[in-house]
């Protein structure tokens, strides 16, 4: 079935499985309301949006026979897929409440959808619309909450929350782990002489390159103030070290238009790998270490951890 239909919510406490849009249903039975009634229950036991709907493909798969449930952020960040090789035959649906984009879902399968069967999958996904509306404002607060507000990149305490569990998960797997800890050199003259709006832009900037020289499997933290953490998974010390080479040469090769000629700025870089059994805190350390070495033998440099 071809097209793509508007199923939304136009109004707060409207009953369950009536719906408002070019597909519009009404739900006329007490058994397709207790169905609806149940699973509004199991979808208001969690704001994790990918249990979410995985319960929701759950009970679509125990009412409907199909073989693909896709669900796509309205971002697009995020796509979530259950169910084995999709059919040549959909169905798609544009998802919102209150003018809220929720996404976007499909079903599909070999044979056609029947009318009955598309009329209460609509009543379905009129029991899904809250609870996933729930879920989505959930997952961008905590968004909010890791990500730096300035820099845009993750903040202190994404890193604290990722790095103890990338440590285990690399001691499990006996892959290598690298850290690199840099520090903007002399950034308190960049305050001091131009302004903290200056400095801001120049804090903004400096991540912005950063983030476009690492892989996308690498993780940017600003740890605090000018410092920044990048987490290397699958990285050893050679290949950290050709990296945080890398980011300190485009960085010195910035032309910020704010800062004087004299004043543009460079990095102090330190590197550590992950020895066996060690601890995120000495990992840390060891790099934390390497860079005040960096910096004390003159800034804009690298230096790898013993």
């Amino acid at each position: 079935m071809a097209g793509t239909h508007s199923i939304q919510q136009t109004q707060p406490g409207k009953a369950a499985g009536i719906l408002s849009g070019p597909l519009a249903s009404v739900v006329t039975d007490n058994g397709t309301l207790g169905l609806i009634m149940e699973l509004s229950g199991k979808l208001q036991t969690t704001l994790d949006l990918e249990s979410l709907m995985e319960l929701f493909a759950q009970v679509m798969q125990s009412q409907f026979d199909y073989d693909t449930l896709r669900y796509q952020t309205a971002d697009q960040e995020l796509t979530l897929k259950f169910g084995k090789r999709a059919g040549r035959n959909k169905l798609n649906y544009d998802l919102s409440v209150l003018d809220t984009d929720l996404g976007a879902i499909s079903l599909s399968r070999g044979r056609k959808f029947r009318e009955p069967e598309i009329q209460q999958i609509e009543n379905l996904l009129a029991a899904l619309l809250y609870p996933l509306r729930n879920a989505l404002l959930y997952r961008d607060a905590i968004k909010s909450a890791f990500i730096d507000s300035l820099t845009g990149v993750k903040n202190r305490t994404a890193f604290d929350s990722n790095f103890s569990r990338e440590i285990e998960y690399n001691h499990r797997k006996e892959s290598d782990l690298s850290l690199i800890v840099l520090d903007i050199d002399l950034f308190k003259r960049v305050n001091d002489n131009y302004g903290h709006i200056i400095g801001d832009d120049v804090l903004k900037q400096v991540a912005q390159n950063i983030e476009e020289t690492i892989r996308s499997s690498d993780a940017l933290y600003r740890y605090g103030g000018e410092e920044f953490a990048i987490i290397l998974n699958g990285t050893d010390m050679s290949g950290a070290t050709l990296l945080a080479e890398r980011i300190r040469k485009n960085v010195a090769s910035m032309k910020l238009t704010s800062l004087d000629k004299d004043d543009q700025v460079t990095l102090s870089l330190g590197v550590a790998t992950l020895n066996p059994q060690e601890d995120s805190s000495n990992l840390f350390e060891r790099a934390d270490a390497a860079l005040y070495e960096a910096k004390d033998s003159g800034r804009n440099r690298v230096v790898s951890a013993a």
